[in-house]
């Protein structure tokens, strides 16, 4: 039977490439956060960004890939940036390849000290990703809502029965929806078109703070729709 989980290279390497990344955002991680929390310095990241070229790409994709490591972190931000910087479909490319590698990261990091990680509350609360038919459309569905905690579902991963290939998959291509709302509103704000931002803000903004407000109605329908197939 083929493992479910990435070798002990494999998941070395993931976590060693991350790692590479994580280390120059920790190095710079005084202006990075000022990048993340200021409207100045954001634009005046963009416009080195916009002069360093391939450089300039490089130390954005470190910025991406700190925001999802770091979870607490907002990741609107860095999207509306990247929306600014590449256009909505540049800027969404840029954001999910940042997407696969921090989540690449983070998994290989949590199957190289899973022992360590198997009392993370998470687990207990996600427990019914356990089920191996319905693992993948409710990991879909945690991924694809506004306002879930993505970032910290990565931590989940190693734990779950499906392969990290089908995981960093999911995991990466369900957040399309979000990511690109955020690099259209981005991409339109650079262009004058505040209107465009304003309808997504709202839009995006009610729908997450719904699926905040009811996500434990949410989890225990998942649940009961779990529970049910489980018993046919």
């Amino acid at each position: 039977m083929k493992s479910k989980s990435p070798s002990w290279l494999a998941a070395l390497a993931i976590a060693l490439v991350g790692g590479t990344g994580m280390l120059a955002a920790f190095i710079y991680r005084q202006p990075l956060w000022e990048i993340i929390t200021q409207h100045e310095a954001r634009l005046a990241f963009v416009d080195w960004v916009r002069s360093q070229g391939l450089v300039g790409i490089l130390v954005f994709l470190c910025l991406q890939m700190l925001q999802i490591v770091l979870a607490v972190l907002p990741g609107e931000p860095v999207e509306l940036m990247a929306g600014a910087l590449y256009g909505s479909w540049g800027g969404l490319a840029i954001c999910l390849l940042g997407v696969l590698l921090a989540s690449g990261f983070i998994y290989g990091f949590v199957f190289l000290l899973k022992e360590r990680f198997s009392h993370h509350k998470a687990l207990a609360q996600y427990g019914f990703l356990q089920h191996p038919q319905r693992v993948r459309q409710m990991l879909y569905l945690l991924f694809f809502l506004p306002g879930t905690p993505k970032d910290m579902l990565l931590y989940v991963g190693p734990f779950l029965p499906v392969s990290w290939k089908e995981f960093l998959v999911i995991s990466t291509l369900a957040r399309i929806p979000s990511v690109l709302t955020s690099t259209v509103a981005g991409s339109s704000l650079l262009q004058g078109q505040w209107w465009v931002a304003v309808v997504i803000f709202v839009v995006m903004g009610t729908a997450g703070l719904l699926c905040i407000r009811y996500e434990s109605r949410i989890l225990d329908w998942m649940r009961c729709k779990v529970q049910f197939f489980s018993k046919k």
